[in-house]
Formats: structure tokens, sequence, C-alpha cells
């Protein structure tokens, strides 16, 4: 979700790492097909319970893992570009950071909001939410889904809960970035091996509540600070030469491996030992990302899909919208009776991507990079 400018990385200009706008595409679609097949699901037939249909949807399940990915991958951005800004300038400019921050968050994480709790109710198919406003505004989504979003019918301020707890990274970030003393580089993987295991002990108390453990700062920092930690070593160039020697028959099977992890974690991560899964996925998502950006012998690079990279540029909107989508789709469904046979459903998802992919590109280009042109005088 973070925006950067596509320049060569030199020891001054503003780094940009490859494959990472399609990681981030990557992330946004896995998440919006767990979508398709978990909200509204209600009003589907017969179909959706059949054997090949569950199979399929033991897959899209996973899907919600996306936005650990995007957790692991904020960490690593912001990290790193702090790490260089302070190389280049001797200083981190605290207010300017926190500027551009808002910048990039602020704007549609509150057209959102607003359009949810204000002008939503107004709207056909509208309904009343039982969120509470003031924990939205103050970025603080993520309990009031703890609190009622099991009960919620309006799904897509959900959706929400993630950007919060980022927007609570990056305040208490750029608070800490005034105690921790840059030039003492022990401090920052002091910093992030204490989040990383504080996430860990946390989970381990609440592992029984599910929702605590999804959606809790406490319980996911563990993504942000395994982001951050490799976002250290990278800056220090202590992990490059590493990745650029291993084979590519390594990484095949390394991702094999890791998906047959992914797949079974629910038999794996069973009981108290669920506390440790997050901490598992996040290292494997670490491991991609370095993969994607040093590996010389990678198995794929992401970039090289069509429309992969241009479209990692969509997607803060394409997550932000897609949940509305979701729901006026679905509504459209059920009213006229689209919902009895697997081909509806398929043409649904379709619609829904496609759609999510128009008003995300519609957001970008007009509303979102006039606003993230103002980040030029915060540099």
């Amino acid at each position: 979700m973070l925006q950067m400018s596509k320049t060569v990385t030199t020891p001054i200009e503003r780094p940009f790492f490859n494959n990472l706008n399609g990681l981030r595409f990557v992330g946004a679609l896995t998440v919006l097909i767990f979508h398709c097949f978990t909200l509204q699901r209600e009003i589907w037939g017969d179909f959706y319970n059949g054997t090949i249909f569950h199979f399929v949807f033991s897959v899209a399940s996973k899907g919600h893992l996306g936005v650990n990915l995007f957790f692991v991958l904020s960490g690593f951005l912001i990290t790193y570009l702090l790490l260089h800004e302070f190389a280049r300038t001797g200083k981190i400019n605290i207010l300017n950071y926190l500027l551009r921050r808002f910048l990039r968050i602020w704007p549609l994480y509150f057209l959102v909001v607003l359009f949810g709790f204000f002008l939503f109710p107004k709207l056909p198919y509208g309904i009343v939410t039982i969120h509470e406003f003031w924990r939205f505004a103050l970025f603080l989504s993520n309990f009031d889904e703890i609190i009622h979003g099991i009960n919620d019918k309006i799904n897509f301020l959900s959706a929400t809960w993630s950007v919060s707890i980022e927007e609570q990274f990056y305040l208490v970030w750029g608070f800490l970035l005034g105690l921790i003393p840059f030039k003492k580089s022990f401090s920052f993987p002091v910093f992030f091996v204490v989040i990383i295991l504080g996430s860990i002990v946390f989970r381990s108390f609440y592992w029984f509540d599910s929702r605590i453990i999804y959606f809790h700062t406490f319980s996911v920092m563990s993504d942000l600070g395994i982001g951050g930690f490799i976002g250290f070593l990278a800056f220090k160039g202590k992990i490059q030469s590493s990745f650029e020697r291993v084979k590519k028959w390594q990484w095949i099977v390394f991702y094999v491996i890791s998906t047959l992890l992914i797949l079974g974690s629910n038999s794996i991560f069973e009981g108290s030992l669920i506390a440790f899964e997050r901490t598992v996925i996040g290292i494997i998502f670490a491991i991609v990302i370095l993969e994607q950006v040093y590996a010389k012998n990678s198995f794929y690079k992401i970039d090289k899909i069509p429309y992969f990279f241009s479209s990692g540029e969509l997607t803060y909107g394409f997550y932000m919208f897609h949940c509305i989508l979701i729901y006026y789709w679905s509504t459209f469904f059920k009213t006229h009776g689209f919902t009895d046979h697997l081909w509806q459903f398929l043409v649904y998802v379709v619609l829904v991507f496609f759609s999510t992919y128009v008003v995300a590109w519609i957001s970008l280009h007009y509303f979102e990079r006039p606003i993230l042109g103002l980040k030029k005088y915060f540099r």
C-alpha cells in the first residue's frame, strides 16, 4: 500500500524495488477472492456446499493471508525507506514522514468510512451500521471489528481494519524514531525482535479467541515487525548475497513446502499452537519478498505476469472498494434470483473483479494521484 516513485536504487536516489508491485496485486487479489466466497455466502444455493466447491473454498479461504503479506511488505518498505532517508540526509524529518503517510492513507480511508456511515444508509439497499464512528475516525476500527463486526451486515466497513493497524504502526513508529538512536544499529533488530516475541506472547494468552487473534493490533504486529527486521537487514546489505546464491530448484522446493504449510495450517497450528501460526506465515512472506527483490535464480518474477506491475499501483483502492462492489453485486444477484448455479457464482466473481478494478483505476487517477502529488512538498 506504500506508493514509491520508479527510480533506480542508488545511495542517493529514492529506492525502488522490482516485483513488489506485483506482490501487492497478488495480496489484493487473494483477499478479493476470499471475500467473494465468504461475504454474503448465505445467498448462494446448494451447490455452494458441494464436495468440489467445498474443496475450492478450502483453498480460497487462505486468501485472507493477503493482508498478512501487506503488513510484512509495509514493515519492510517503511523501515528501509526511513533508514535510507537518514543515510542520505543525516536525519529523519518526523513531520514530513507523518504527512506523507497521511496523504497516502487518510483520503481514501475516510472516503469509504464517510460513505459507509452517512451516505450508504440513505441509498437503495442501504443499511445503518452497528459500528461506532468514533473508532473509525481514530483509526481504531480493528477494535470495533472485534466488538461488532461479526454481527454487522455492512461488510465493506470491516475492510478498514487493516488500514487502521497500519496507521497505528506508522504513528507509533514515527514517535519511536525520536527515541531509537539511529547511529546504534543494534537498536533496530532488538526493537523488532521485541515486537515479534511480544506478539507471540500476546497470542498465546488469547489463542481461543479467533477475533482477537485475527484483528487485534498486538496480535498482528509481528507481521510488521518481521517486515521491519528484513528491511533493516536489507538496508545493511546483510542478506542480498545469500539470496543471490540460491538456485532455482531450491526456490521451487521452498514454494512447494510453503504452499503445503499454508494450506495445512489449520491442522498444523491447532489449539495453543495458533500463537505461532502468524509468525511462521510472516517469515514465509518475508522470504518471498526478499526472493522477489534479490534472487537471481527465482522460480518466477511476479512482475513478469502481464499487467501485474501496473495493477500493483491500484491495490489500495482495489482493497478499499472491493467489499462495496461485493455487497452491491451480491444484492443484485439475490434480487434477481441468480444464486442457484455454479456458473452464476463464477459470473458474480468476474463482475466483482472487473468492476472493482475499474473503480480502483478511476480512484487512482482522479482522486488519489492529485492528492499524492502534494507529497513532493514533504520530502
